[in-house]
């Protein structure tokens, strides 16, 4: 199942291409890497990613996991809405302040550590356009843990690229490099779900893209 706002196949743009985001390598403390920060958390706003994902959770208490957790803005949603879930975030940042305790920060190399074996849901919101196809098939056996997966990711299509050159006048220098290469590091329709080799795992996707440049998975663990 697809429901799909970007059906006219000649706005995609065909070849992916992977170049390094200046926030990634920037110290986390950063004058520049915070002013980037605040801009994304108002291009997450924009784009409504962080209340799709919120209205996504399945509200069971099963535990739930965030990949590539960055400063924890959504991290500190889920712990206040989820109070009965067991919590567990993943990034190579530091372990924002005032986070709650009891969300369990993991910082490091997400290639390096093993997933959670409690299972529930997965979280990964702008993450996984970082990494290269080989990568995201190790990424997807990780997965296999989880019982529900819930995936924001960006669009690779040209509307998104034309909003985010309008865009540049009124965001940060880092913002504006990152927010190109993001777009064209992200991922058409089809693509995810096959390199992240879901189904084959059992899950049952559904794949959905919206005009302002959001791909988004939603996936289920079949019985």
């Amino acid at each position: 199942m697809a429901w799909d706002h970007a059906s006219n196949a000649n706005i995609y743009i065909n070849m992916r291409k992977l170049t390094p985001e200046l926030l990634d390598h920037l110290p986390h403390n950063d004058p520049g890497a915070r002013r980037s920060r605040r801009d994304l958390r108002r291009i997450n706003f924009f784009m409504g990613n962080e209340r799709w994902i919120m209205s996504m959770i399945p509200n069971t208490g099963r535990p739930i996991t965030e990949i590539g957790a960055g400063d924890g803005h959504l991290l500190f949603r889920i712990v206040n809405q989820h109070p009965d879930s067991a919590i567990v975030a993943y990034d190579l940042a530091p372990r924002p302040l005032r986070l709650p305790a009891r969300a369990d920060w993991k910082q490091g190399d997400l290639f390096s550590q093993a997933p959670p074996q409690t299972g529930g849901t997965l979280i990964a919101n702008l993450f996984l356009h970082h990494f290269d196809e080989p990568q995201l098939r190790e990424l997807g056996k990780w997965m296999g843990a989880f019982d529900t997966l819930i995936i924001n990711e960006p669009l690779r299509a040209g509307l998104p690229l034309l909003m985010a050159k309008l865009a540049a006048p009124f965001i940060d220098p880092i913002t504006r490099h990152d927010m190109r290469v993001s777009i064209e590091a992200g991922f058409i329709s089809g693509e995810l779900a096959t390199w992240l080799d879901l189904r084959k795992q059992g899950f049952h996707v559904i794949e959905t893209t919206d005009w302002r440049g959001a791909l988004r998975l939603y996936c289920k663990k079949l019985k």
